[in-house]
């Protein structure tokens, strides 16, 4: 049988699908087409028989570079060659969010603390605080992405138990909220004492 050649190729709609759309061959005695992908060139693994369309669709891919040729085969077996070879590569978008560890309340005074967590993998760093479980405060959102988060807050009130939750959102806009977690502030240093007069 005589070669032909793709008409294009392009991603499909969903993330890990490609769809391969290729030229009809016109000779009489054409029976369907097989398509060949793997991950190198011109390194296969078996063909998919799609019968007579020019079109097909590949699902499920994991994110690498994927490497698609067509041959057609007639009536009597006989396959063409390969079509000219495209490459994708496939990335499927991250959907997962952080995951967060080792959040603790520490470097306690009478009108701050210091709360500290880590991530496992780049991500902002936010705490969100106050006196209920509506928190009502937040410390300034910090967009550098780290593993290792540190949030100071002040202006707290003496004596005084507060909730707080930590928020990390990764590169890819996933947030991670944690449950809420608690800390009491110290006592309020005592007055000192008046000199005496000499």
């Amino acid at each position: 049988m005589s070669s032909f050649s793709f008409l294009f190729f392009s991603t499909a709609v969903f993330a890990g699908d490609a769809t391969l759309t290729w030229s009809a061959n016109t000779e009489a005695d054409l029976a369907g087409y097989r398509v060949y992908f793997g991950t190198a060139s011109r390194t296969y693994g078996p063909s998919i028989n799609v019968g007579k369309t020019t079109s097909h669709t590949l699902t499920g891919l994991a994110n690498q570079t994927y490497f698609f040729a067509v041959t057609a085969y007639n009536t009597a077996g006989k396959e063409s060659a390969f079509s000219v070879e495209v490459t994708k590569s496939i990335t499927t978008p991250d959907t997962v969010a952080p995951v967060l560890s080792s959040i603790n309340a520490g470097s306690m005074t009478a009108n701050s603390a210091v709360i500290t967590w880590g991530t496992n993998e780049p991500t902002d760093t936010q705490v969100q605080y106050g006196t209920t479980t509506s928190y009502g405060s937040s410390t300034t959102r910090v967009t550098t992405l780290v593993t290792v988060h540190s949030q100071t807050l002040t202006g707290l009130l003496p004596s005084t138990l507060y909730h707080y939750r930590v928020l990390s959102r990764d590169a890819a806009g996933n947030l991670a909220t944690s449950l809420d977690n608690t800390f009491t502030t110290a006592a309020p240093l005592p007055p000192p004492l008046p000199r005496r007069r000499r």
